[in-house]
């Protein structure tokens, strides 16, 4: 017998997830439009920055990208003091890596009332990083940030911004890529990204 046009059909699990995942999608192509937007006249000229990929289907969360972070730059291990972060889908199982998307045209950077001194782009490399002896801690960065969750938080204690620096005073690249131990990390070079 047919059914009623006006009878709703239930999703099996499989067409939610899939359905879930589109929507999940959309929000990071609109996340990314945001962080896109025309370069602004003092960043013309200045390159694209590298960015950090993340291949989820590799990504087994073991957390090491996290740990060699805060190692590395602040001397102690935990996620909080990490500058990028791994967050989990309970639904597939699979984690989502959230580190700073260096910006064409970065919003956290027009928005720091210390612009070119504690939020600096480093101009030969296109690279967005924060000075964190020059901060103040007052989350401006952290509320610009185009994408959820933001890619600039405080440190829980020293209250100063953290975002991926993408390592940019280490000469074997950033951190997180080399002890990736899935190697589900690896980075794009700018020139990949397109031109400013």
């Amino acid at each position: 017998m047919a059914r009623k046009k006006s009878e709703p059909r239930a999703l099996s699990r499989r067409e939610f997830l899939t359905n879930a995942g589109a929507v999940l999608a959309f929000g990071a192509v609109a996340g990314l439009a945001a962080c896109t937007p025309k370069v602004r006249e003092e960043l013309i000229g200045v390159p694209i920055a590298d960015l950090i990929v993340h291949n989820a289907e590799v990504c087994a969360g073991c957390g090491v990208c996290g740990l060699m972070c805060s190692l590395y730059h602040e001397g102690e291990s935990g996620a909080s003091a990490a500058r990028s972060s791994l967050a989990r889908d309970p639904f597939t199982a699979t984690y989502t890596y959230n580190g700073c998307q260096q910006c064409k045209s970065p919003n956290c950077y027009f928005a720091c009332p210390l612009k070119d001194v504690s939020l600096c782009v480093d101009t030969a490399t296109g690279v967005k990083y924060v000075n964190t002896d020059k901060c103040q801690g007052c989350g401006k960065c952290t509320q610009a940030c185009p994408f959820t969750p933001p890619r600039a938080n405080l440190h829980p204690v020293k209250k100063y911004s953290l975002k991926c620096d993408m390592c940019r005073d280490r000469e074997e690249g950033p951190i997180c890529v080399e002890y990736c131990t899935m190697h589900a990390l690896s980075v794009m070079r700018g020139s990949e990204r397109g031109q400013a």
